[in-house]
């Protein structure tokens, strides 16, 4: 099959890209700054550039973009994109498109979940046959979120009541790969990795992989989100799909060469 990619420069979009090649499908990637890698056209969903020639001959899509640099990136890029994308797609003739979203972002009203939202109304538009897969976050997120958290010396200060379900991308990857390559399926059930944690007992795991003895003091968010978020609400408790936990990729990633 002939699969487009958006976002295939991207974390989860690498790894969807490998794994249609390495099982002998095409996977076109559409990025901006596609430089250095094969069957790639630069495009743009914000501006529509491009989008035309990376659809030609192709027979599905895994919309994995997304613009997370704002509400006015977002909207331009997220929704407005897609539904650009989306129009183009049918009159090129493409009968499956898979987007990726997050879980429970419905409810939970952060400004970027409420882009994700609304990108997905357009997916269930039916303007192209779809699927939507919502999957928890990423492993690799959770470390970007640390690191983001400890800029202050001696301490890490970080809501520790939050939980999470980390998710390895390439589990996810290898799920929307399946998804494409089948028939559309609406709305799926959500995809989560094989534990809930709160963020106290994440950090510790990714200080102690580190070795790092910075001490963890607790971050008091006086907001709604923040509530909603250590309730769980961005967790899916039932569906542990995953099989690497966030220990497991903290062993890989800090390995000792």
């Amino acid at each position: 099959m002939n699969v487009l990619v958006t976002g295939g420069t991207g974390t989860l979009g690498r790894d969807v890209v490998m794994l249609l090649r390495h099982s002998g499908h095409r996977a076109r990637i559409l990025s901006r700054q596609p430089r250095g890698h094969v069957d790639a056209v630069q495009g743009d969903l914000k501006t529509g550039a491009g989008l035309t020639r990376a659809l030609a001959g192709m027979e599905a899509i895994v919309h994995a973009a997304s613009a997370t640099r704002g509400p006015l990136a977002g909207r331009a890029t997220d929704v407005r994109g897609t539904r650009r994308l989306l129009e183009l797609a049918r009159e090129a003739n493409i009968g499956h498109v898979v987007y990726v979203s997050i879980v429970g972002i419905d409810g939970v009203a952060y400004p970027y979940y409420r882009i994700k939202v609304a990108a997905e109304a357009v997916i269930r538009h039916d303007i192209v046959p779809w699927s939507i897969l919502r999957a928890t976050q990423f492993h690799s997120f959770m470390v970007f979120a640390l690191r983001a958290f400890a800029r202050l010396p001696g301490i890490v200060a970080i809501p520790l009541a939050w939980q999470f379900q980390p998710v390895e991308s390439r589990e996810v990857a290898q799920r929307l790969v399946d998804v494409v390559l089948g028939k559309p399926a609406g709305m799926l059930p959500d995809f989560g990795g094989p534990e809930v944690r709160d963020f106290k007992s994440i950090a510790e795991s990714w200080l102690a992989a580190r070795q790092d003895t910075r001490r963890l003091t607790n971050l008091r968010l006086p907001f709604k989100v923040s509530k909603l978020v250590a309730e769980g609400r961005l967790t899916c408790p039932d569906h542990k799909d995953g099989l690497i936990t966030f220990d497991q990729y903290l062993a890989e990633k800090y390995a000792v060469s």
